[in-house]
């Protein structure tokens, strides 16, 4: 199977010295030298553009105000483009790379002159206009060069998105390219890249482009970025170590991070964006590694099949790369009547089955053993569909008793899945299952007591995605009502709902394009998110039965039936960020220890306190459970359920979430329904230092203001190795001892280097702007002055006597969302 992760490249050679760039072009269409790579990246236009539009630019800024013109930008000639039109008929072929663009890096578009801007926007727009005419569909563009102008570049590049044509099918994709992270901020500069997208309001053709780290990248920016419409990894050959072989090599970190993108990359493909690894730069160090600059190839293709096989070890993977992104309003079983197609996937999950045929072999040993016990055993099916509990229930009854030992009772109100059932007792269980086409909340409630059937074993899988959300209390308290004894077993006894915020920025876009509302809940399937707290919160539990004491009174006897539940719940954010919404789970237990589980794997659950130990636990926090869970393995029934924000809410550093989670039920309305809601805090502590904060003073290099483009003119040459120089080449067991430290084959180059490098400017930095190239692009400058001595405050700035003093200060609030069930609710 190819890989879902696609290679490119992008060439060293001298725009000025059109041979070169000819032969290079040349060598791309010939067949079999391109078999390493699909991509190439080249520049749209040359500098002999940038050249002529300057000189436009200056004749428009002489005119004299009396002969004023509006500003003209001349489209490109074919002495101005690097792409030339009459080699794209060869790029046609299987095996011929296509081509990604990349856009004039000297342009200004966050300039404070407005003639400035509106150049950058035509220029651009002739640049598209090309790139859609020889079919190049995703374009890469430089990052702004003065972040206080961040406003201004947004605004232009969103005028541009709205184009025709961008949004004509196929769509153009216009990627922005930024360094993954930074170590003086880690997350600074997926602040940017959030800022550009929310001006353009999560434009679908926008997404991003990003140069991998030379240093092992914090778990909580990773996976901040793998929620992200990622479109390129820029791969510097500055971030390569040779191995004892003299090879070319990643550092493990950075073999992992791309293993993850890779994982990830189906589930990103909202969008239709392909993600590509584009290697650069590969000639600068050609002559120190051993197989020149085809080894940098070799290997990453080598890693991205070794990924490959990771990922397909899951014998379900294959099938699953194949699916498509969905998301999808939750089932309602008890008021839609389900398709064939549906029941059919849900009987696809044989972990399941096992599972539940499991619990019900232990609980009809459990019943069969009582020796109270003198009568058949009465076994009903509650929700039976087209049957595989009935056929696992009928199995374990044909090994553990006799025909007259048992009767089994399938209950389904669904007319055309009753029909399967006919069959299926027909063909496979000799007639001797009892059928019966109701609706268990209906069924048999009109009789006396003494003429209804009396269950032993209520079996059901009645679950939704929230565990709860498809009215498996409400369902199952009718036959506990009507239909049971106080020794009756319910498979599941009892299930759980769990929440935690998430940053999802491809399901609120998803829903914004859609017109989709953002006060339903959704179920989604391959949709990546990341979950910002360290733990997730169990909302509530249902137990069955719930009313164990109910021994035939009325309704009103019980007084512990709960079908509504509130939920307040509490999360410690470490990390700045913005929440789109929580993501819900289940776990349930089906009988003694047998247990379903959506969580995710290596999961920290904070366990909600029971009723006889709440006022405890408000004394004493460590009286509230905390335990590990995992993810039922192999398991597919359930997708993870979200509940998003209409608006997402950006909260700072050391932020904590309080969240509203109701289900409410509604005897005079008939129906049941979520509401929840959002409040951020944060804890400020006022101390002798006082209350003021440090501000953060971002700078960027200048080095994008250069005239020319200068790039090492040597020709891309392809070369094919044995077996064994690859597995030397790539002993990736024996890389590097120390991989923070050791074996970059450049000591020189940062994540920005890496976008320099992409759109050729750090070639054409002056000496006086070589230092400023490898600076970091945020610098964090305290606001309050410092002692030179020490580093301290100064001494009059510092209230000695004054106390401390924590405040809890709210930051942000959401509106109530789904008030009344007026977008989602559940018919009884």
């Amino acid at each position: 199977m190819h890989s879902n992760v696609f290679v490119g490249v992008k060439p060293g050679f001298n725009y000025k010295q059109h041979s070169k760039s000819s032969r290079f072009l040349e060598n791309v269409s010939t067949p079999g030298l391109s078999s390493n790579y699909d991509y190439v990246l080249l520049p749209i236009t040359t500098p002999r553009y940038k050249e002529i539009v300057g000189q436009v630019f200056k004749e428009f800024q002489n005119q004299s105000k009396q002969n004023w013109q509006p500003l003209r930008v001349p489209e490109p000639q074919l002495q101005d483009i690097c792409i030339p039109p009459f080699n794209i008929n060869k790029l046609d072929n299987d095996d011929t790379p296509s081509y990604i663009g990349l856009l004039s890096s000297w342009l200004e578009l966050e300039s404070r002159d407005p003639s400035v801007r509106d150049l950058g926007l035509k220029v651009l727009l002739n640049e598209c206009k090309y790139a859609r005419f020889v079919g190049i569909n995703k374009l890469i563009l430089a990052p702004p060069r003065d972040l206080s102008n961040l406003q201004l570049y947004g605004q232009m590049i969103y005028r541009l998105l709205q184009k025709p044509i961008i949004f004509t099918a196929p769509a153009l994709t216009i990627s922005i390219s930024l360094p993954l992270y930074e170590d003086s901020d880690p997350l600074a500069t997926w602040e940017l890249w959030n800022t550009v997208r929310k001006l353009c309001e999560y434009h679908s053709s926008l997404t991003i482009s990003l140069a991998l780290p030379r240093s092992r990248t914090p778990s909580y920016v990773l996976n901040r970025w793998l929620a992200e419409p990622v479109s390129c990894l820029l791969v510097s050959s500055s971030i390569f170590a040779s191995n004892q072989y003299a090879y070319p090599v990643l550092h493990k970190f950075n073999q992992n991070l791309i293993l993850k993108f890779q994982n990830i990359n189906g589930d990103s493909q909202i969008l239709g964006n392909e993600l590509c690894v584009i290697l650069h730069g590969m000639e600068k160090y050609a002559d120190d590694v051993k197989g020149g600059e085809s080894a940098y190839l070799e290997y990453i293709n080598y890693l991205l099949k070794k990924g490959d096989k990771i990922l397909n070890s899951n014998g379900n993977r294959q099938f699953m790369l194949q699916e498509q992104s969905r998301i999808m309003p939750p089932l309602k079983p008890h008021s839609d009547t389900l398709l064939n197609s549906t029941y059919l996937t849900f009987e696809k999950d044989l972990v399941k089955y096992d599972l539940y045929e499991s619990a019900i072999s232990e609980a009809l040993q459990d019943v069969s053993s009582q020796e109270s016990f003198k009568r058949p055993i009465v076994i009903l099916v509650a929700g039976a569909g087209r049957g595989p509990l009935v056929d696992r229930t009928f199995k374990m009854i044909s090994m553990l008793f006799t025909e007259s030992e048992v009767s089994l009772i399938a209950l389904e109100k669904n007319p055309q899945a009753y029909l399967y059932l006919q069959k299926r007792n027909f063909d496979c269980w000799d007639n001797k299952v009892k059928l019966i086409k109701e609706d268990m909340t209906k069924w048999q409630i009109d009789e006396p007591p003494e003429k209804r059937i009396q269950v032993d074993i209520c079996i059901s899988e009645l679950l939704g995605s929230f565990g709860c959300n498809e009215l498996s209390p409400e369902c199952l308290w009718s036959i506990e009502k009507y239909h049971s004894h106080k020794d009756t077993i319910f498979i599941p006894r009892s299930y759980s709902s769990y929440i935690a915020p998430i940053f999802s920025p491809l399901f609120y876009q998803k829903l914004l394009q859609t017109n989709r509302s953002l006060e339903a809940p959704w179920v989604v399937h391959k949709v990546p998110y990341c979950i910002l707290s360290s733990k997730i919160n169990e909302v509530w539990k249902f137990e069955h039965p719930i009313c164990e004491n109910y021994v035939g009174q009325d309704e009103d006897d019980c007084d512990t039936i709960k079908f509504s539940h509130s939920s307040l719940n509490e999360f410690k954010i470490k990390h700045r960020g913005e929440v789109h919404g929580f993501v819900g789970f289940f776990t349930a237990n089906l009988y003694n220890n047998i247990f379903l589980s959506t969580l995710p794997d290596d999961s920290m659950v904070r366990l909600k306190s029971s009723e006889e130990t709440s006022m405890h636990a408000r004394q004493n926090e460590n009286l509230q459970l905390i335990k590990k869970c995992h993810h039922t393995s192999n398991m597919t029934s359930w997708s993870p359920i979200i509940f998003p924000l209409k608006q997402p809410l950006s909260f700072i550093d050391d932020s904590e979430l309080s969240v509203l989670m109701s289900r409410i039920h509604s005897d005079t309305e008939q129906k049941i329904w979520y509401e929840w809601s959002l409040e951020s805090f944060i804890y400020l502590m006022l101390s002798n230092y006082g209350s003021a904060a440090a501000a953060t003073n971002m700078t960027i290099p200048r080095s994008m203001a250069a005239d020319d483009t200068k790039i090492l003119g040597r020709n891309y040459h392809l070369s094919t190795t044995t077996n064994q120089k690859l597995d030397n080449q790539i002993d990736l067991d024996q890389d590097i001892e120390n991989e923070e430290e050791q074996g970059f084959l450049s000591n020189l180059e940062t994540g920005w280097q890496s976008v320099q490098d992409i759109h050729g400017l750090s070639e054409t930095a002056g000496p006086s702007q070589l230092s400023s190239i490898n600076r970091p692009m945020f610098d964090l400058k305290s606001s309050r002055a410092l002692d030179s001595a020490n580093g301290l405050p100064r001494h009059e700035d510092v209230e000695e006597d004054a106390p401390e003093v924590h405040v809890r200060v709210k930051t942000g609030v959401s509106t109530l969302h789904n008030v009344g069930g007026r977008a989602f609710s559940l018919q009884l």
